[in-house]
């Protein structure tokens, strides 16, 4: 009975800690989405929608010469179901920023409950609420936390010594998003060569996997002469360093020698996330800091054992320790002045925890420096832009990112791009080919006047923040060159549906698959692995 309450107040805590950020999370909803991604991930389903399914073309960002796609495409199909559907795109984009989150900290919680204890799970909420810019990942790169909830919930199967739902959850890793699908298949390869118990049934699963994957690898590698690591851009200089967590992380690495063989998991993450390095932001801050807040949580957990109850003050002191990881967690922020040359500058915020900036996000500053949602002014200047334009015109920004929110909301092709690191087919003027012009209202008039004269330029609307120009050099009819050139999909969705179909098929039936592959040694071989631990 004892350990039942036990096990009933770790699970509560952590129940605690998980409606709390939801409630903050949903209390968010007025000022997301608040990431720039999820607008590229909307012009990417609506070039799905105009090319009739999946199409390995980005004929939508670089018009009108376009670029390869190798972008994993489940999320961008999910999208343009819903958009079909005919569900807003501003109300689907903000509940997924706002649900991603909290599905994710569900998803962990459980994975760490069910295959460790509850106690732990508790540690792991705790630590994952002590990161906002971790937190922050969860909304703003909806793929890569798409994909670790896959990559969590085909963990757990494997633990079950299961291998058909693993490899089926790790194949939507493939399909949803690059990083995380090799973060969790290195995770799965080292943590068979580090616990022999699971090899068999660890190593088949991503072997199948591999298989289900082969036509993504095969796209994604044939695009690798295109792509450039040179093109990510100022990302780096913007990362965040917390304190205490990396402490608690590397001292948990020196405690793996005393733990079950199971906790090895934690150093097979921490070993895959080194692939994250050439985004050194996503590394310290984002994807990365996955195996930091797993590891920590372990430290605690060890902590809490060993000296819980043992000495009179350790208790009051363990309670100043946790409310400390998740009231303060201070964080040393880098940031690039490019007001004085580009100049690294270093930050200590004192009270940085992901539940301080949701309960008062007017204190930070970097909360509302990087939001890019602006109802008004965005919806105005989408209308602007489908009065004074066509299907097939092409949006052209000097900012790019204004450039791929004006595509996104106006559903217009763009001759802006986001994600640098593919370059476009071929050189050409935006300007010269593009319908309209976007322009934000502080941009300098004195440089920008040389562009109005050189290319005819005139104002066709304005709003508060936007300037909206109209190119009269460019044809109106005649210059099919100066318009969005749609690449038919190599994949309807006729074709997209069956395949899910049957993916959801094989998924409902694996327990009967791995039955009929392995009573009675029907494929005449010994069976890779037990039916049951």
């Amino acid at each position: 009975m004892g350990n039942y309450q036990v096990k009933y107040s770790w699970d509560s805590y952590s129940k605690l800690i998980i409606v709390s950020f939801s409630v903050l999370q949903i209390m968010r909803w007025r000022i997301l989405p608040q990431f720039m991604d999820i607008f590229y991930h909307i012009l990417t389903a609506w070039g799905f929608i105009q090319a009739g399914g999946y199409s390995g073309w980005d004929f939508w960002q670089y018009a009108p010469v376009g670029r390869t796609h190798i972008y994993p495409p489940f999320l961008h199909i999910v999208l343009a179901f819903l958009i079909k559907s005919g569900i807003s795109k501003i109300i689907l984009v903000k509940f997924l920023e706002t649900a991603a989150p909290i599905t994710c900290m569900l998803t962990l919680w459980y994975f760490v409950k069910r295959n460790y204890s509850s106690r732990l799970a508790f540690f792991s909420m705790l630590m994952l609420g002590s990161s906002f810019s971790f937190y922050s990942s969860l909304s703003n790169y909806l793929p890569a936390t798409l994909a670790m909830i896959f990559g969590f919930l085909g963990l757990d199967e494997l633990f079950k010594v299961r291998f058909v739902r693993p490899a089926l959850l790790f194949t939507l890793c493939f399909y949803t998003h690059i990083g995380m699908s090799w973060f969790f298949a290195l995770s799965v390869i080292l943590y068979g060569l580090f616990d022999k118990r699971y090899a068999r049934v660890f190593f088949a699963a991503f072997a199948f996997a591999l298989i289900l994957s082969a036509p993504m690898l095969y796209k994604q590698l044939t695009g690798l002469r295109y792509i450039s690591i040179s093109g990510i851009g100022n990302e780096k200089y913007f990362c965040e360093f917390k304190t205490i967590d990396y402490l608690l992380a590397f001292n948990a690495i020196w405690l793996l020698r005393k733990k079950d063989k199971k906790y090895r998991l934690f150093l097979a993450f921490f070993l895959s996330s080194l692939i994250f390095l050439p985004y050194p932001y996503r590394f310290i801050n984002a994807q990365g800091y996955l195996p930091i807040i797993l590891l920590s949580a372990m430290a605690l957990d060890y902590l809490y054992e060993k000296f819980w109850d043992k000495r009179r003050y350790t208790k009051p002191l363990s309670i100043f320790l946790f409310g400390y990881i998740l009231l303060f967690s201070p964080t040393v922020a880098m940031n690039k002045d490019m007001e004085k040359g580009g100049r690294i500058k270093y930050k200590i915020h004192l009270a940085d925890s992901a539940l301080i900036n949701l309960l008062l996000p007017g204190r930070n500053e970097r909360i509302f420096s990087s939001l890019v949602w602006l109802p008004n002014e965005y919806l105005s200047l989408s209308q602007l832009i489908r009065e004074n334009s066509l299907a097939g015109d092409i949006i052209y920004s000097k900012l790019y990112l204004l450039g791929i929110i004006a595509s996104s909301l106006s559903e217009r092709a763009s001759a802006n791009g986001l994600f640098p690191e593919i370059a476009p087919s071929g050189k050409f003027d935006p300007f010269l080919v593009s319908k309209l012009i976007v322009v934000p209202q502080d941009e300098d008039r004195e440089m920008f006047e040389a562009i109005l004269k050189n290319y005819h330029l005139q104002k066709v609307g304005e709003n508060r923040l936007f300037i909206v120009y109209k190119n009269y050099l460019k044809s109106p009819s005649g210059d099919k060159s100066a318009k969005m050139h749609i690449e038919r999909a190599s994949l309807t969705f006729k074709a997209i549906s069956l395949i899910l179909a049957v993916w959801m098929l094989l998924f409902i039936f694996a327990g009967r698959i791995e039955h009929f592959l392995c009573k009675e040694n029907r494929l005449n071989y010994k069976c890779a692995f037990p039916l049951t631990k």
